[in-house]
């Protein structure tokens, strides 16, 4: 006997992507877990469903059987949670943290269509570039960037955002506008945190070059300004400086390099467990938004 809709989805995750390592990053479990639970579903029916092998799963002719069952049931299922879950009906409190150089740049416009599309949801944004105890805070959903150290968050990648360097036009005026990484080693830099260091590369060319530190904050948006004033050299964030950019009161240098690595943006959880579906939600329309409005 088929114990929940959960099964269901991990056996279809499993057959599709013909790996427990697949199955698992899709449905964020961990591949112990994953391979678990589809070891339980095998004993419960009494069939093994997937011959294995050390490289991947191929599914046995119950697995075939039972495939063809399954996708309908879950197109059933997903045609009514989407019925309980339309605009009008979806309700909660979402609380919601990212740094507020994010929030102010990009996240409003963001949330704001999602206010005015769940009239019942209410929502608390808590702007910070301090990194949260999501658990302590009451927090269901942080939007991180960058490489995530604490291993007992779930975390799920939503987009990846370029970094680009910048200057003021007077700057470049001044100091001279680069035209190889190594012209930016004499030029002062204006510095988020400690990254005073760059690897840029272009093809199979890498160059690490080092800004001599003339200004650095935590806070991307003092750096923003700090460049635009012409103190110096500064690595941003494509979503920040955009209009800066389209302003000309930023010009970007180095436009044909890649800043490496590209920074990955992460919806993070405190717990895979009952994830609420105003949170599922808010990050499908955030999704959504990113594919309409590129990082």
């Amino acid at each position: 006997m088929i114990d929940s809709v959960d099964e269901l989805r991990l056996f279809i995750a499993v057959y599709e992507s013909g790996s427990l390592r697949g199955a698992s990053e899709h449905l964020r479990l961990t591949p112990a877990g994953a391979s678990k639970r589809l070891l339980t579903l095998e004993n419960r029916l009494g069939r093994r469903l997937f011959n294995r092998t050390t490289r991947k799963l191929s599914p046995t002719t119950d697995g075939e059987i039972l495939y063809r069952y399954a996708q309908k049931i879950l197109i059933s299922v997903n045609d009514a949670e989407k019925l309980f879950l339309n605009r009008t009906e979806l309700e909660g409190h979402l609380r919601i943290t990212a740094s507020a150089t994010f929030v102010q740049s990009y996240l409003s416009p963001v949330v704001s269509e999602f206010l005015r599309a769940y009239p019942k949801v209410i929502m608390d944004i808590i702007p910070t570039d301090q990194v949260m105890d999501l658990a302590k805070g009451g927090i269901n959903l942080a939007i991180r960037h960058g490489f995530l150290a604490d291993s007992n968050l779930i975390a799920r990648k939503i987009s990846i955002s370029r970094r680009l360097i910048c200057a003021s036009p007077e700057y470049w005026g001044n100091h001279g506008f680069p035209e190889k990484p190594n012209d930016l080693i004499s030029l002062d830099g204006v510095i988020v945190g400690k990254d005073s260091s760059w690897t840029v590369s272009k093809g199979d060319t890498h160059h690490l070059v080092k800004l001599r530190n003339r200004f650095s904050s935590s806070f991307g948006e003092v750096v923003r300004q700090m460049a635009i004033a012409g103190h110096g050299v500064a690595l941003l964030m494509d979503w920040h400086v955009r209009e800066d950019l389209e302003r000309g009161t930023l010009v970007e240098a180095l436009p044909d390099w890649i800043v490496e690595p590209p920074v990955g943006i992460y919806a993070v959880y405190p717990s895979r467990e009952n994830i609420s579906p105003v949170v599922e939600v808010f990050v499908d329309h955030l999704q959504k938004w990113i594919k309409g409005h590129p990082l």
